[in-house]
């Protein structure tokens, strides 16, 4: 059995355990790990030669919450079972806190679900300055909630008005941010981040502020006027974002208010229920496969055409500067691609990439990317108004408007100057690829890359297979949408292909439903109600004012 976790004790009697899950996986929480850390970080609780313990990661994130397949295989079990098992690690981590000892995590690379509620139970947190890193608990949007204490420590850490919105909405934040909050004790240069662990494993007092005597919940108890106005609050924000269709928030703000008012293995008893409730309610275990594994797998590019070689880019050309045009262009730069921006004239190009530097710019503000890394990327894009300047690219990506002579005249200019083993693919919504590929010399070459809007924030392309499309270009557009940080789904040609269809079959039903007489409101509830985002109407209200 390969090892997973590496203790450590130095002569001055700092313990160092190490999260080393073998192969090219991230450190997860497995049965294979905790039957490992758990006796692991007993003993050193236990000997008497130790005198403080800095838990550590030798993979480039710190630990990234529990390996999902344990929980759907948690269906083999009973839930007393499975609740035992919880409990027991909730256990370990009490332990940790209570155990006299100080414990400091070293947080190198993110650290969520399991992972932060590890941290959490730490007597301090000394986290990695680097803006990709992300903690929090996301549990939530898998149809989950922490198991492990995390609904109980981050409320106690940060008063429960803060945790409530990050816990039930399963956010992930910067550790500046979690600095600010004050969920985290200090961050520090990567190369710095052992080195502080050590002195603060040395300095800081081995409890944690809810087992301090006089301990006050940061923004006032539950019971007080503004706990009160919290949780009234939260329960009018769920039930205005998810209508009663996901169990998982409302279970975690229960596990919250009624844990708040107990002593904290009380409430980490109530937090395990909601846990195993969830893991063993079907719905949970369809968006964990849904949301997770097939999601997975579409960014692993499991259905990817075999033995064709990966492709590279190092320069693709982007034509049409819009809505469309800049974001995917902005993809493409802060994934290290230079970008050709072409558009009807040079002035319109200028000003695609004037709108990039704004969304970059606000990543800086949010700490998401840095001044340098906003710089490098912005000069990548080269706006132009010369079809000539784009026959160094090695791929091509059309975002014009959706008028089919347009794209005709944008096809055969492009291929009159680009090489001839580049891949052209057209970010078309509605008209089949098959039809558009008629304007093409080499159709092979040519298929569909449907990104969403705002591409900045949306996560999913379509790449739609023309008839005469080949496995080779499916491969290498494959490989593209994975490059520029976007998942992919391959698709049938056809108006509108999947997604397009979906979405107008909604608003036509909802159209029709309005013509035979039925009130707007009650279309837009039952759209709600069925588990969709926006009501019918009021999403064709939306359509309409975009393109008034």
């Amino acid at each position: 059995m390969a090892t997973h976790i590496f203790p450590e004790i130095a002569a001055d009697g700092i313990a160092t355990l190490t999260w080393n899950c073998p192969g090219n996986t991230p450190n997860v929480f497995n049965d294979t790990s905790l039957g490992e850390f758990i006796p692991a970080v007993r003993d050193l609780l236990a000997n008497p030669a130790v005198k403080g313990i800095i838990i550590a990661s030798a993979k480039a994130d710190f630990i990234v919450g529990a390996d999902l397949t344990m929980l759907l295989a948690a269906k083999s079990l009973t839930k007393a079972e499975f609740l035992q098992r919880v409990c027991h690690l909730q256990g370990t981590f009490r332990a940790i806190e209570t155990g006299g000892k100080p414990v400091v995590a070293a947080i190198n690379g993110t650290a969520v679900g399991g992972g932060f509620e590890l941290a959490m139970s730490c007597h301090a947190r000394v986290v990695a300055d680097d803006p990709a890193l992300r903690v929090g608990l996301p549990e939530c949007s898998l149809g989950l909630l922490p198991g492990a204490g995390g609904t109980q420590r981050m409320p106690r850490l940060i008063g429960a008005r803060e945790a409530i919105g990050l816990i039930t909405q399963g956010k992930t934040i910067p550790a500046k941010k979690a600095l600010e909050l004050g969920l985290i004790t200090e961050v520090v240069p990567k190369d710095q981040l052992l080195e502080r662990a050590n002195q603060l494993v040395r300095t800081i007092e081995p409890i944690q502020p809810w087992d301090k005597k006089g301990y006050r919940l940061p923004g006032g108890e539950v019971q007080s006027p503004s706990g009160a106005e919290t949780f009234v609050g939260a329960n009018a924000m769920m039930t205005r974002e998810t209508w009663g269709n996901y169990l998982a928030p409302r279970l975690a703000t229960y596990a919250i208010y009624h844990g708040l008012q107990m002593p904290i293995e009380a409430g980490c008893k109530v937090e395990a229920r909601g846990f195993v409730e969830l893991v063993f309610n079907p719905l949970t275990q369809n968006m964990v496969r849904t949301l997770f594994f097939s999601m997975s797998e579409a960014k692993r590019l499991k259905n990817r055409p075999k033995g064709i070689p990966t492709a590279l880019y190092r320069k693709i050309g982007v034509i049409g500067a819009g809505l469309m045009g800049h974001g995917i262009a902005h993809a493409a730069v802060t994934n290290g691609i230079e970008v050709t921006l072409l558009d009807v004239d040079l002035g319109t190009a200028v000003k695609g990439k004037e709108r990039i530097g704004a969304i970059l710019t606000d990543a800086v503000k949010k700490s998401r990317l840095t001044e340098a890394n906003a710089k490098a990327a912005l000069d990548r894009v080269t706006p132009t108004a010369s079809f000539d300047d784009l026959k160094d690219a090695e791929l091509i990506v059309e975002a014009v408007f959706e008028k089919r002579e347009l794209k005709y005249d944008i096809t055969k200019q492009t291929e009159a100057v680009i090489a001839p083993t580049v891949i052209f693919g057209s970010n078309t919504s509605t008209l089949p690829i098959s039809g558009l590929a008629e304007a093409s010399q080499r159709p092979e070459q040519f298929i569909g890359l449907h990104f969403f809007s705002p591409v900045e924030k949306m996560p999913l392309v379509e790449v739609i297979l023309g008839a005469k499309t080949s496995q080779e270009t499916l491969a290498r557009s494959l490989d593209f949408v994975k490059a520029i940080g976007k998942t992919p789904i391959v698709v049938r040609d056809g108006r509108a292909f999947f997604t397009s269809r979906v979405f107008g079959t909604y608003l036509v039903e909802g159209i029709a439903m309005l013509a035979e007489g039925v009130h707007p409101a009650l279309i837009d509830n039952a759209g709600r109600l069925a588990g969709m985002p926006m009501g019918s109407p009021a999403l064709n209200d939306v359509q309409a004012s975009r393109t008034a």
